[in-house]
């Protein structure tokens, strides 16, 4: 799990488990509400057999993520996805 700082929001990337597998996730938050945090599927939705595996691809994903917009969608480094 790795964590990233925003101006508005902080992003944190983690292993979800999903069926008899493991999906690689980005949740985002906003720092000054109360909101729910939204979680984005990242890697393509590709399943992991380990959740270790989903971890990595989730924390290479965050490390291209430049910014989060006012609806709290992420913004990529070009060429990202």
């Amino acid at each position: 799990m790795a964590r990233k700082h925003f101006e508005k929001f902080e992003a944190v990337s983690s292993a979800v488990p999903a069926d008899d597998a493991f999906e690689a996730v980005i949740a985002v938050k906003r720092r000054d509400t109360d909101d729910p945090a939204r979680v984005f599927t990242v890697a393509n939705g590709q399943r992991y057999d380990l959740a270790s595996e989903a971890d990595v691809a989730a924390e290479a994903a965050l490390t291209k993520v430049i910014e989060v917009d006012e609806e709290g969608e992420l913004i990529w480094e070009e060429n990202a996805i």
